[in-house]
């Protein structure tokens, strides 16, 4: 008997809405491949709706105190670990993160930076300069106004909450474009608003693709600013299509960032924190660890280690609180990391572990990768310039400090690196 497939309405106006037309999307579990729910895929139509309603909240959102709307956020934060194992379990079931995560570090956290929003708006303060003695010259904070946020799928409630926490608190009210592959978290966590007391209008949803929804938004004029996480190819479209109206926008886009084991370093200690930024949410992780450095004296005993300990993560099935991997989010994106993974091997980098699909009972329907480690790589590699944003990693030597550094900074990307080492003098 197959389960019952849950119909999903968006959140518009304080109303749970389906698209003026009637048209659905599916929402696949990553970890199965089965259909589990369906969402409205929604339009421009639905997009002008929800900003009406935003514009239409604005005013009285924003004449409230930062302590009236601290409040709400509070009750939020209450709410939603009051619904700890509801939202673990829907973001585990769209998403294939594992359910020891996402009830753990996901939810919980979701949560706190709630808090943390409720409280650092209290700190917000103008300025008064001293100028000279002919005028006063001072600043006061003001909100802007509808806030478009598009969110990415690697984190969909938490990503969600830091974006809508920070807006919220200083008076705006949203329009929240989710993945159309993720966005099951972000209607239920609309829900929760309106139920913690957000007046209708502040909290929209509008679920559908990015080229209609997401650019319908970015496009508005009545939406002010717009706040985007994601690729940076979709981040190079927006920038352009806010230009027409003049819009602020903030992106946080992708990265390949560089692990650096200089040759003092702890060699245990850099594998056990290597293992985690390799691999934790199965690298799909904007911050993610890819692209290793290790000194020529250390990278025999490093690799080993790494290797090793990595070839004990357990990935299957993410309902298991044993399982640490789960799947990639979908099927296309688990196609291309193995491109990846195959145009690696043609190039001449060392496969030392995984590289396949996994075939076992748990993963055989799912859009698994093993983690898989390549070794006796070159900087000119595409596994050590493209950001793969999967369980994927690159290891290549160096000699010198310097040679380090150039390697780490001969890029286009520019968003972390950690270098592990005993001297803080390196």
């Amino acid at each position: 008997m197959s389960a019952q497939i849950i119909e999903y309405k968006t959140v518009i106006a304080g109303e749970r809405m389906s698209a003026s037309d009637g048209a659905t999307m599916p929402i696949i579990n990553p970890a199965n491949g089965t259909v589990i729910a369906r969402a409205p895929k929604c339009g421009s139509n639905e997009v002008n709706l929800a900003v009406a309603a935003a514009l239409k909240a604005a005013p009285e959102w924003a004449s409230k105190t930062v302590g009236e709307r601290s409040k709400v956020l509070l009750k939020l934060s209450q709410l939603i670990m009051a619904n700890l194992n509801e939202l673990a379990r829907l973001e585990t079931m769209e998403h294939g993160s594992p359910i020891r995560k996402t009830m753990n570090f996901d939810v919980p956290l979701c949560a706190e930076q709630l808090e943390y929003f409720a409280g650092v708006g209290r700190a917000l303060t103008g300025e008064t300069l001293p100028v000279g003695p002919w005028c006063t010259s001072m600043t006061i904070r003001e909100p802007l106004g509808v806030v478009g946020l598009i969110t990415p799928w690697n984190f969909p409630a938490l990503m969600v909450v830091w974006k809508l926490g920070a807006a919220l608190i200083t008076g705006n009210t949203v329009v929240v474009k989710p993945p159309s592959i993720t966005p099951l978290t972000t209607i239920r966590l609309a829900e929760l608003a309106l139920e913690a007391g957000a007046p209708p209008g502040v909290v929209n949803v509008v679920t559908g693709p990015g080229e209609t929804v997401g650019e319908a938004l970015v496009q508005h004029p009545d939406v002010t600013k717009i706040g985007f996480t994601g690729d940076t190819v979709t981040g190079k479209r927006i920038m352009s299509l806010a230009s027409s109206s003049v819009k602020q926008v903030g992106l946080e886009l992708g990265g390949k960032n560089a692990f650096i084991v200089l040759a003092d370093a702890d060699v245990d200690s850099a594998v056990e924190g290597a293992v985690f930024g390799a691999f934790f949410n199965t690298g799909q992780v904007c911050a993610a660890a890819s692209r290793f450095y290790i000194h020529e004296s250390l990278y025999d005993r490093f690799t080993e280690k790494f290797v090793e300990a990595s070839s004990h993560l357990k990935y299957g099935d993410p309902m298991n609180m044993e399982t640490v991997l789960g799947p990639v989010a979908y099927a296309a994106h688990r196609d291309k990391i193995e491109g990846y993974i195959e145009r690696a091997k043609k190039a001449g980098a060392d496969l030392l572990l995984g590289g396949e699909r996994p075939d076992t009972p748990d993963t055989k329907d799912g859009f698994f990768v093993a983690p898989t480690v390549f070794g006796s790589c070159s900087n000119d590699m595409e596994i050590m310039r493209d950001e793969i944003f999967g369980p994927v990693i690159a290891l290549c030597k160096f000699k010198t400090n310097e040679e380090a550094v150039a390697l780490t900074n001969d890029t286009k990307y520019g968003l972390s690196a950690s270098v592990w080492t005993k001297d803080l003098e390196n």
